[in-house]
């Protein structure tokens, strides 16, 4: 039962996460991890991007932020949770 419940968290998660998100559609970013390098990009709290592509085999997403396209990795992309 609670291997069942933390599975549905996941999904949840995963459904919200920018990886699994309709591409050519923009988001508002309701949580994002606490990277340096994500941050002096834009990727923050509250930021509005494009997911422009996620490429196919487990690659990255390309997004836009602002005037300028960013590839995040799965891993990263996964961990970027958006609204919208």
């Amino acid at each position: 039962m609670i291997f069942a419940r933390r599975k549905q968290k996941q999904n949840k998660e995963a459904a919200n996460s920018i990886y699994y998100a309709k591409d050519n559609s923009k988001y508002v970013i309701e949580m994002a991890p606490e990277i340096g390098l994500l941050k002096s990009l834009g990727i923050v709290k509250d930021a509005i991007v494009e997911k422009i592509m996620t490429y196919k085999l487990g690659g990255p997403v390309l997004l836009q932020v602002e005037s300028c396209e960013i590839a995040v990795s799965k891993d990263i992309a996964e961990k970027i949770i958006v609204r919208g």
